[in-house]
């Protein structure tokens, strides 16, 4: 018989006023009723929270929380859900998305069998479906999150998955939340690798894309891709101490990679700068010292 375990939905927010009401119901509506629901919002300079008091008291709201300050990134306050949920599968339901009405009470059975579950993943806007999206993850039919796609988020909107409750210290030692722009990346590796994978056709999770976001390096300039840079150079250092030996051959494919992706969105103009050069310098020191540890 399907059990039903409480789902702790996560509801991360800032300045999404305009998708709010259509989130909220997208997830108050789920046939699947055994939820909690927390509202975290980052210090919204919109209507959000004018919004979001009409839903203070209600029965499936069990945190609501407003900082006063904005953190600057939303990775924080996926680990400050993380930390208060009390269910035994966790959704983080970012307020920008939507979904099937059906999306838990599927996403959970799939749970019996694995230890995350992935939503079929449609684009969408203000015009209406842009497409699917082909989670990396699938790409070779992968039923494991393994160390052969380091290369790749696994993942493309959190949205669309539950997964079982890490523990409270897996929580404290994790360092997703450090990351500015590629918490994401951190936080599937740090979670989920080595953890089986279902790829749920059954329902669909909505993955709003009106404007850019922070995985859209085209027109970024060289300090955030500096910072893109060092971020994926200490992630795959990260990965590679965690694995013990088992990623060291990808670590240097991986940072260039990385930086070729940097290279490609500077402009000839910018490249002649003494910032790009540093930058060069941190690259080519990355690798020598990656040779060197090996």
């Amino acid at each position: 018989m399907f059990e039903r375990p409480l789902v702790s939905v996560i509801l991360p927010n800032y300045n999404h006023a305009a998708y709010l009401q259509e989130r909220l119901d997208s997830i108050l509506n789920q046939t699947y009723r055994n939820f909690e629901l927390i509202i975290l919002d980052d210090a919204s300079t919109d209507q959000s929270l004018e919004i979001f008091e009409k839903y203070r008291d209600h029965e499936k709201v069990t945190q609501f929380l407003v900082n006063e300050i904005n953190t600057g990134s939303p990775f924080v306050q996926w680990k400050k859900g993380l930390e208060l949920a009390r269910g035994e599968i966790i959704w983080i339901a970012e307020s920008d998305d939507r979904c099937e009405s059906n999306f838990l009470e599927t996403q959970v059975q799939q749970l019996e069998g694995a230890g995350i579950s992935v939503a079929k993943t449609l684009k969408f806007n203000q015009e209406g479906i842009q497409g699917g999206i082909q989670h990396p993850v699938f790409k070779e039919n992968a039923s494991i999150m393994g160390n052969e796609q380091i290369l790749f988020c696994p993942v493309l909107n959190v949205s669309a998955i539950v997964f079982r409750a890490p523990a409270l210290e897996e929580i404290a030692r994790s360092q997703f939340s450090t990351f500015q722009l590629i918490g994401d990346r951190v936080f599937y590796f740090e979670f989920f690798q080595h953890e089986s994978v279902i790829d749920n056709k059954e329902t669909t999770a909505y993955f709003r894309k009106e404007t850019s976001g922070l995985s859209n390096l085209k027109e970024k300039d060289l300090d955030y891709l500096t910072r893109y840079f060092e971020e994926h150079v200490r992630f795959i250092r990260l990965a590679a101490k965690k694995e013990k030996g088992a990623l060291d051959q990808k670590v240097n494919p991986y940072i260039h990679r990385f930086f070729k992706r940097v290279r490609n969105r500077v402009s000839r103009k910018r490249k002649l700068s003494l910032d790009y050069f540093r930058l060069y310098c941190c690259y080519q020191s990355e690798l020598i010292k990656t040779k060197i540890l090996s």
